[in-house]
């Protein structure tokens, strides 16, 4: 435990990620993301425990707070390396951070470099807390509208993001609220206090395969311009597990100033007789920025403990520029 705190107290200083791809734009001006290239998933299943990892974010130097949903109260120090593809190297678990609470089912996770203290969204009562870089609570936590109280069991506040700067603290529930056909997005300022409500359309599930079915926005991160970048995820599961799949999008939005959907990469993973790598993606956020100015999209995976022991814990980069 000191040893984890030494090292944050060496790095917590640092900016929570390399220079801004994103110049601040005008209001109106969005720059819409394009796909460099998709670097294929990779798992790191002896170097880090078996996990529900559901949310990660970078706290400087190379180090990224992740969360466990089924862990108790705190998150994960993991030490990342990239190579200049913006292809992950390298995963060391530095150690868990415990907040001595019970489990929140902690789903999002963001690092707030002025204040260098972390937030986490809980589905369990839908609310957003803050701990300092020891992982002990400051009793500080975002001002959740109520009507949030209507999201329904298992499908509530799963994304979190933070935006040093815009100032802005973003969530919204994995699928809409009850009596809701849309999600909404929800701002928060520095002062911790609710700004802005935005709705959001979610893309029509496939209705193609029959099983049980997950689908909904498992993560968001904030970018400089404003605007957002959202991952829709739809995790089906068979009767008989083979052909079971999880398909992917990222769009990029602006709610501020359009509804439109911008797609910047989808991709899908599957169980079947020649190809095992279903990955279930619950956490994002910005990795480094590579030397040719293109930015790494960092992604984790949520694998149920590595469930019946076929499933692993993914990670996945995307280059984007």
């Amino acid at each position: 435990m000191f040893s984890i705190i030494l090292i944050l107290s060496v790095f917590a200083p640092l900016q929570a990620q390399t220079d801004s791809l994103f110049a601040i734009s005008s209001d109106t001006h969005i720059h819409w993301l394009s796909l460099v290239r998709e670097n294929r998933q990779i798992s790191f299943n002896a170097e880090i425990p078996p996990g529900n990892y559901s949310g990660i974010t970078p706290i400087g130097n190379g180090l990224y707070a992740v969360v466990d949903d089924k862990m108790q109260d705190g998150f994960y120090v993991f030490s990342l390396k990239f190579n200049q593809r913006g292809e992950l190297t390298s995963v060391y678990n530095v150690g868990f951070l415990e907040s001595g609470n019970a489990n929140r089912d902690a789903e999002g996770i963001i690092f707030v470099p002025s204040t260098k203290t972390i937030f986490t969204s809980g589905e369990k009562r839908n609310d957003v807390l803050e701990y300092g870089l020891d992982g002990k609570p400051t009793f500080r936590e975002l001002k959740i509208p109520d009507v949030f109280k209507k999201a329904k069991p298992n499908r509530g506040l799963e994304s979190l993001a933070y935006n040093a700067n815009m100032h802005l603290f973003w969530t919204t529930t994995e699928s809409p609220l009850k009596e809701d056909s849309i999600l909404r997005l929800q701002s928060f300022g520095d002062d911790l206090q609710p700004r802005e409500s935005f709705s959001y359309r979610l893309d029509d599930p496939d209705s193609t395969i029959v099983g049980n079915r997950v689908h909904g926005v498992s993560a968001m991160t904030a970018l400089d311009d404003g605007s957002l970048l959202i991952l829709e995820r739809e995790a089906l599961t068979t009767k008989e597990k083979l052909g079971s799949c999880v398909k992917c999008k990222i769009y990029q939005v602006n709610p501020r100033y359009s509804s439109d959907k911008h797609l910047v990469h989808e991709w899908k993973t599957t169980i079947s007789l020649f190809h095992q790598d279903y990955a279930n993606y619950e956490g994002m956020c910005l990795g480094p920025k590579l030397e040719d100015g293109s930015q790494v999209i960092l992604l984790i995976s949520d694998s149920q403990n590595r469930y019946s022991g076929f499933l692993s814990d993914w990670f996945k980069t995307l280059i984007v520029k």
